[in-house]
């Protein structure tokens, strides 16, 4: 009798519903292959990651399309005999707090290479935000290069962070070959 009754606790009392763990998006991109981009008539160049395609949008401005992560890093070039690097600054510092209104922390990753003269900054603002990522180079004198990602998504930081890490790495790469010509 005993046996029974402890056989049928162990049958019928081990039928508690344990909650599953949520499951975790397992995202993978393609290893990074670089080639060069030198547009025509315009004073910069720089390596870009073969998953993206570069399309001009103006004389020296382009975006680099990554239709794989629904994203797309513009690109504008200026003059700076043409344009102050002070409002340049400015503006940039501007565009950063108007996206990072709401998001939890701003990274700054600051790059500088004497020898091609190349002076810049990476900035990843951490948060949901229409815009995660924000870069400019500059050689002080006579050229500028400023950059801002967008995704045809809705900003949810969690979800698109992964891609957020992958493009970062793709700007370090293009801040780190960039040249002026």
């Amino acid at each position: 009798m005993k046996r029974i009754f402890f056989l049928a606790v162990l049958f019928l009392g081990c039928q508690y519903q344990t909650p599953k763990p949520n499951a975790a998006l397992a995202l993978s991109y393609p290893v990074a292959q670089y080639n060069d981009f030198i547009p025509d008539k315009c004073a910069y160049r720089f390596m870009y990651n073969e998953v993206s395609t570069p399309v001009r949008l103006s004389s020296c401005g382009i975006t680099l399309d990554y239709p794989l992560l629904k994203a797309k890093v513009y690109v504008t070039y200026f003059d700076l005999s043409k344009t102050s690097l002070d409002t340049l600054f400015m503006d940039f510092e501007k565009r950063v707090k108007i996206f990072g209104k709401g998001t939890q922390r701003i990274n700054e990753n600051n790059y500088e290479d004497k020898r091609k003269e190349v002076l810049g900054s990476c900035v990843t603002l951490i948060g949901d935000s229409p815009s995660n990522l924000h870069f400019f180079a500059t050689d002080t004198k006579s050229h500028f290069i400023s950059g801002s990602l967008l995704f045809s998504a809705a900003p949810n930081y969690d979800s698109l962070a992964p891609a957020i890490i992958y493009i970062r790495n793709d700007i370090q790469k293009i801040l780190e070959t960039l040249s002026w010509q």
